[in-house]
């Protein structure tokens, strides 16, 4: 019987406790400067009075701007991408001369993969939602070497794709693509794309990098994934910093594909 009357008593006391209002002050504060124009070199005292329970200040400069508090996109400004190429031998760039590697874009790539464990079945069904997006060829924005020396990277130059991005908050898929009637076998390195570089630049001076580098643990990337669209004993593989194109030799219709995750290139962080 005790312990049922602490119990009562306990929650009685919780529910006076609970009740009980919480009186706030009014808020008395002011806030001035010794002047009320300042140069750019100057420095400013702000003098605050009363009795404030938070301050927010927002001192103007990039990332603390008052007007964009509430900010979740940007216009304007530019977007960038470039890479390196490198070739395992010369059958590279004879395929890269032939035109056999392809740099794409879309904006309406919807990047739902197939759960099989069959890679037949994988590979028709990623292959059939890849080709149904709408793709860009930006392929000829960047220097592909068609002669060179093996083993060399060769830089793409950077190119702007700004051109490409829909509005504020579409997002946009980067892709390599591999297609050729027949397919040497291009070496243990194959076809290797590296550097990848992908940023945005603003009015405001502010720059946003995009992480388009692979990260690749055991050959899996969570920023890109290979698409089997046909021939299923080639594909791109993933290494932490690079993208490698792999193949046989053989005389079978080739289409792989490697395909980035969604970038927002107009996103925002609220100033703060």
């Amino acid at each position: 019987m005790k312990h049922t009357n602490y119990i009562i008593l306990f929650i009685l006391i919780i529910f006076l406790v609970s009740c009980r209002k919480n009186n706030t002050e009014d808020v008395n504060f002011t806030v001035v400067t010794s002047d009320t124009t300042f140069r750019v070199s100057d420095s400013v005292r702000f003098a605050f009075t009363g009795n404030p329970d938070i301050i927010s200040f927002y001192s103007g400069e990039p990332g603390s701007n008052y007007d964009f508090k509430n900010r979740v996109s940007k216009e304007g400004g530019t977007l960038n991408f470039s890479f390196q190429t490198r070739v395992d031998n010369v059958d590279g760039f004879t395929a890269l001369a032939a035109g056999a590697l392809k740099v794409l874009v879309s904006t309406n790539f919807k990047g739902t993969y197939s759960t099989s464990s069959d890679p037949l079945i994988a590979g028709s069904a990623d292959s059939a939602m890849t080709n149904s997006a709408t793709w860009t060829d930006i392929t000829s924005r960047f220097f592909i070497p068609a002669t060179g020396v093996t083993n060399t990277f060769y830089n793409s130059n950077e190119a702007e794709i700004s051109d490409l991005v829909t509005s504020s908050s579409a997002p946009i898929n980067i892709a390599f693509k591999y297609i050729a009637p027949t397919t040497p076998a291009l070496g243990a390195n194959g076809i290797t794309i590296g550097s990848l570089l992908l940023y945005s630049t603003f009015p405001d001076g502010t720059t946003t990098n995009f992480n388009v580098v692979p990260a690749a643990s055991g050959g899996v990337s969570a920023i890109w994934k290979p698409v089997r669209a046909a021939n299923v004993a080639n594909s791109w593989t993933f290494s932490s910093t690079q993208l490698k194109y792999i193949s046989t030799l053989t005389t079978a219709f080739s289409e792989d594909w490697a395909v980035s995750a969604p970038f927002f290139p107009k996103i925002a962080i609220p100033d703060k």
